[in-house]
């Protein structure tokens, strides 16, 4: 349960986060752009699950 409220909060970090990049960087906005901020979104919040996981495991 721990994980899924910390992937949740990652998520959202990591989005906010890589979208403000990308707009200091001028890309524009496409649908390209929209699947990349997901998609390294995803990936970061996965692994802080997994993360997560394993530091609850190891206790």
């Amino acid at each position: 349960m721990l994980s899924i409220v910390v992937s949740t909060i990652v998520y959202f970090i990591a989005s906010f986060l890589i979208k403000r990049k990308l707009d200091e960087m001028d890309i524009p906005k496409s649908m390209t752009r929209s699947l990349t901020i997901f998609a390294a979104s995803l990936i970061i919040c996965y692994a802080s699950a997994a993360l997560v996981d394993w530091l609850v495991g190891a206790v």
